[in-house]
Formats: structure tokens, sequence, C-alpha cells
């Protein structure tokens, strides 16, 4: 197969390439590098380093008759979309249609996209299934349910197969600490620069955290299985923030600590969904505990962040 992960040389994109390759593939990876690094990505994918809303895009996959497409790229940053909600639409709906409406002209058999649980807005009932209403309350949560809607257009329109993937709270080595997203690569790469983090609310907030290489996973089993529509990849538990501050501290230097400021806009209070459905159609299950996934995190971040400097 001939793949193109976009995204690739980010945090699931990068992940979901390995897998990729391990799997014998053909994958070009398309990243503009704007959060992603040419490090992450496997020595056997080709990377074309490029920006998913241009012309070339369109270009490249009418050109090289991609089978699949994994389409990861997006601006993730939720707090920041509320300041430049422009860019983030840019990005996650004018970027995505590009893909989409490129891989109809060109005959892509199936397409996986990257969705969230940002598109649910407050829950009202938890966990939560595919039959939850959508109401974002950010301008990340609204573009990607746009993004998700174009998608079901093409289905309807196109017979394509384009299948969503809502992950819950994706965290892992790779990720990106640099911005306002990422509770745990955040933390924990200041714990290691000696820097105090901040919990915006008291800690209680919980969580469906799911740790990246479980994630790339589903999005490989989705693909695998052709798989079409919108699911759910989380764990069905909640996990407080406090609780996964204490998980992190185990791996930190002495001393370690938070200090706490207000809540930000945008941030629910609790997220929790169920993944029966995707487990039903594909097998999938999250392999790896909050201890277990912590422990690497927190190894990988201690390596790139204490032993590099």
């Amino acid at each position: 197969m001939k793949i193109l992960v976009t995204g690739g040389a980010g945090f699931i994109g990068s992940h979901i390439v390995d897998l990729c390759v391990e799997k014998g593939h053909e994958v070009v990876v398309l990243d503009d590098l704007s959060s992603g690094k040419r490090s992450y990505v496997h020595p056997k994918a080709a990377l074309i380093v490029q920006d998913i809303t241009s012309d070339q895009t369109t270009q490249l996959i009418l050109d090289e008759e991609f089978d699949q497409i994994f389409h990861f790229a997006a601006h993730m940053e939720l707090r920041q979309s509320i300041v430049k909600p422009l860019f983030d639409a840019n990005v996650n709906i004018l970027g995505s249609i590009r893909i989409l409406d490129a891989a109809r002209a060109s005959g892509v058999k199936n397409l996986v996209l990257a969705s969230t649980m940002a598109v649910l807005g407050v829950q009202n009932t938890y966990p939560a299934t595919e039959t939850h209403s959508t109401s974002p309350i950010s301008p990340y949560g609204t573009s990607k349910l746009a993004m998700e809607h174009y998608a079901e257009y093409h289905r309807n329109a196109y017979n394509m197969k384009v299948c969503c993937l809502r992950f819950g709270t994706v965290y892992g080595p790779r990720q990106n600490p640099n911005g306002d997203n990422g509770m745990v690569a955040i933390f924990l790469r200041k714990f290691f620069k000696g820097a105090i983090p901040t919990i915006y609310g008291d800690g209680t907030q919980t969580r469906d955290y799911v740790y990246v290489k479980d994630a790339a996973m589903a999005a490989i089993m989705a693909m695998d299985h052709n798989l079409n529509g919108t699911y759910f990849v989380a764990t069905n538990t909640e996990v407080s923030v406090n609780a996964m501050v204490a998980e992190m501290l185990k791996y930190c230097p002495p001393g370690a600590q938070v200090q706490f400021g207000n809540p930000k806009p945008g941030d629910p209070e609790r997220t929790l969904a169920s993944s029966a459905l995707f487990t039903l159609l594909t097998g999938w299950k999250p392999n790896t505990s909050i201890a277990d996934g912590i422990a690497e995190t927190a190894e990988w971040f201690h390596r790139v962040t204490v032993d590099n400097s």
C-alpha cells in the first residue's frame, strides 16, 4: 500500500507512520514542521515539508495516487483557537476540505481523520457515545465538528470511505510541550526543567486519557477494517488532573510542585467516552495503563529534556 500521513512528523501521526512502516507499506509524510520534528519521522518514510492548505498539497495527492490517507495534520491548540479562530478554521476546516477533495479526485480508497471529544462541548451523559449531541464551546471543537460534517458529505455524495476518530485526551512521547494543549507533556517538561506548572482549576477536573501508541493502533485498525463513520477512541475511564500529576511526580526531581490558577475558558470539567462501538467493529482495546503510560512518557521527556541539555 502507498500511504499518505498528514501531520506524520507530529505527535500521533509519527506513531502511525511507525506502524505503517512496520507493516511494510510505502509511507509519505506531509508536515509543515510547525510543531512536528524531522527526527520523529521514521527513516524509511519520505518527508515532504509542506502546508496542507497549499495548492501543492492537492497536486501531491493527485500525482502520487495514494491508496490510503491518514489526515492528522491540524491546529490543536484549544485555547489559542479562541484568540486565533480564523487561523484555526483555515487549517482544520479548509485544510481538511482540500485533503478530502483531492482524495476524491484521485480515487483514494480509504481515509482516517483525527477528530476530538471537543466536538461535544459540555457533556450531558457519561460516558458519551456516538449519539451524544454536539455543541462545541471552543473554535477548535467547532472546526473539528465542521471537518466531520465535510467527511460525512464526502461519504454521502461520493461513496467514499471516510472514518473520523474522536480521540480522548491523548498523551505520550513526542507530544509538543510548548503549546497550551497536552497537560502531561507541558508538566513533565517543566518539572524536569525545575519550573512550576499551573493547574487551571482545583485539579479535580477529569479526562479520559489515551496513550499515544494505543491511539495510533486505533487509527491503523480503523483503516484495516475499512471503517466508515465517526467513532470514539477512549478508555471509558476518568482520571483527575491531580491523579495524573501525582503519577508524574513519581519520576520527577525531589521538590517538584505545581501551582493553581483560575479555570480557562473552553475547558470542560469532565470528559468521558465509550469506545464500545469502535471495539465491536475493530477489536481495538486500550492496552496501556496510566501507570505504564506515564512511566514511558516521563522516561522519554527526561531523555529529551535533561539528558540532551
